[in-house]
């Protein structure tokens, strides 16, 4: 059976994760009801009541009376359960002060503390513990725009589907990531890779100012110019390790033809891998194309195909003439539709449930190389038949456009790689945490394929995609010491240590 539409959007959904960002987990249909995650009960501290009662009695009281105070992991759950946070304390803000009185409780307490909106965020990073406090920033979700609407403000609670609605009812458009229940703001934060980075560039490249909770307990907006160019610089790239956005103002523009764009699924057979692989990697993206290309298995009999989605910001006659070498290569199957720009991204929705296990590994590539991808396709072949329960899993390549993006270098900003022109993730989903092993066996073998034959001298991996094992000099790249100069003026007591801190 080939895939149908949905899984394919399924994989847009994981395009811009993030450490504030949102996501849920479709329990596959192969596997057993029972292991569907260990976030069920309420969480037990080991400073019982009494820590209750002082967050109660301490915190309370300088919230807003919209927010709320829960004792329980499960009130915040994660797009996968693998090496998850599991807080004690799940703090609900509904003011950015919100934000700023809870990092303070926490600090005057030495309590460990996370900030997430949706929470895709998956690094095995973060050391959340029953003792330790998740702040939810949902409640954040209001959207502004500028009398000339050339400028928009959102919350750290706003998702990227409210940011795309608000926009397009504005007849603007925004550089967002691209799956409508991922928080907006920490997918930019790490970057921002999305569609729309042919025409403004990277969504760090779109921000003007941010609003800022520091390790000193100060909220603080912070632009190009105040306080400090050098923090101007570390957030955008590298911002959890700086403090908690509690909202951002960045640029909109107007619509490109009238918000309608084109975009679906081509799909492939096995005996095509190769050719798919060298016609992507020879594509020359405009400024109006993306792509991506999966390894993946639909329901019910999760039989691997190759899928690549094209994007085009224009009509289907337009797209399809940008893409004509994919065309030629004769795919099976073409699903291809144009859509207004708010429901470009709608076919993703009903895979965003959370929970499930879903180890993630990724790589920074500057080619593609065919046989290479060969090799992934047999292995992916080879786990997916070895495993029970693992038939959601995948491989995705993202494509881009970086023709603005590459206007400014890399010392623009922390994020370190411009250089690079395709981004890949392996994802292994299941169920069983006694899988874990040989997901994990599953993932690095894939990625270390990817390294192997990435062209660079050097591993690069984009900080939303990293495992959590990665070195500094990995996601950073040559920003590492600077970054860490600035991280000691900023946060020295290392208060924001939760994803891919800088230490």
């Amino acid at each position: 059976m080939l895939p149908g539409r949905g899984i394919v959007w399924f994989f847009f959904c994981l395009i811009n994760p993030s450490w504030f960002g949102s996501a849920i987990v479709l329990v596959p249909n192969d596997l057993p009801v029972g292991l569907r995650g260990p976030h069920a009960a309420a969480a037990v501290s080991p400073r019982g009541e009494k820590y209750h009662s002082d967050l109660e009695r301490d915190l309370r009281p300088r919230l807003s009376s919209n927010a709320s105070i829960v004792h329980f992991s499960s009130a915040a759950p994660r797009w996968s359960d693998y090496h998850a946070p599991e807080p004690g304390t799940v703090v609900n803000v509904f003011e950015e002060n919100d934000v700023l009185e809870t990092v303070k409780f926490c600090i005057k307490n030495n309590l460990d503390f996370l900030a997430q909106n949706g929470a895709h965020g998956w690094t095995t990073t973060f050391k959340i513990g029953k003792e330790d406090v998740l702040i939810n920033l949902r409640g954040l979700n209001k959207i502004s725009f500028s009398k000339a609407k050339d400028e928009v403000t959102f919350g750290g609670g706003a998702l990227i589907s409210e940011v795309v609605e608000a926009s397009y009812q504005n007849g603007r458009q925004v550089a967002t990531g691209i799956c409508n229940c991922v928080g907006t703001i920490g997918a930019i934060l790490g970057g921002g890779l999305g569609r729309l980075m042919g025409r403004y560039g990277l969504g760090i490249d779109n921000l003007l100012s941010v609003n800022l909770v520091t390790a000193a307990g100060k909220l603080i907006t912070v632009n190009p110019k105040t306080p400090s160019s050098d923090l101007w610089w570390a957030i955008r790239g590298a911002g959890a390790n700086f403090g908690i956005v509690t909202s951002i103002t960045m640029k909109s523009y107007p619509t490109v033809n009238s918000g309608i764009a084109w975009i679906g699924n081509l799909i492939f057979t096995p005996d095509q891998i190769e050719a798919v692989t060298q016609t992507i990697s020879n594509l020359d993206l405009k400024k109006e194309m993306s792509i991506h290309s999966y390894f993946a298995a639909a329901p019910p009999n999760y039989d691997p195909a190759i899928i690549v989605n094209p994007w085009y910001s224009g009509s289907a006659v337009e797209g399809k003439a940008a893409f004509k070498a994919l065309y030629d290569l004769g795919p099976v199957a073409d699903t291809t539709e144009e859509l207004p720009y708010n429901q470009i991204n709608s076919g993703g929705d009903s895979f965003c449930p959370k929970g499930g296990r879903k180890p993630v590994y990724g790589a920074g590539l500057r080619k593609l190389d065919p046989a290479t991808f060969r090799k992934i396709w047999n292995e992916y072949v080879s786990f997916l038949s070895d495993n029970p329960g693992v038939g959601q899993s995948s491989v995705l390549v993202e494509c881009y456009s970086h023709k603005t993006a590459r206007v400014l270098s890399d010392n623009s900003a922390a994020y370190p790689h411009r250089a690079v022109n395709f981004h890949t993730l392996v994802i292994a989903w299941y169920a069983n945490v006694t899988q874990d092993r040989a997901a994990e066996k599953f993932g690095e073998k894939v990625r270390k394929l990817w390294q192997d034959n990435s062209g660079f001298d050097e591993k690069r991996t984009y900080i939303n995609f990293g495992h959590g094992d990665e070195s500094l000099q990995e996601i950073y790249g040559n920003h590492s010491g600077r970054l860490k100069a600035i991280k000691h003026q900023w946060d020295p007591q290392g208060r924001f240590n939760q994803f891919f801190p800088i230490v």
